[in-house]
């Protein structure tokens, strides 16, 4: 069975899973208001509305979600893994960053 996630808008370089996923499993990426998808494979498990990289990011790449930097990569993220807290550094109230998230 394939699972789906959703990449919300066309600038985004993360994809919200709908529903939990397992490692090994295959995601079908579907991007907002386009028929294009992108097939991922998980390479961690992950919890159900978490965030999946459908590419690969490099360190110190910002997140891209709802077409705004909501982050880093604080570290390398492989196609496929889990995108949260033990990855990214998150802009949300970061008062020595102008411009970023409340």
């Amino acid at each position: 069975m394939t699972l789906r996630a959703l990449i919300i808008h066309a600038d985004d370089n993360v994809a919200n899973l709908i529903g939990p996923g397992s490692k090994g499993e295959s995601v079908e990426c579907t991007i907002e208001g386009q028929s294009a998808t992108r097939l991922v494979t998980l390479v961690d498990d992950v919890p159900a509305n978490h965030k999946i990289a459908p590419v690969d990011l490099r360190a110190g790449d910002p997140i891209i979600k709802y077409g705004r930097n909501i982050g880093r990569a604080s570290c390398d993220i492989r196609q496929g893994e889990h995108v949260h807290v033990h990855n990214i550094e998150s802009n949300r109230g970061r008062g020595d960053l102008k411009g970023a998230g409340a």
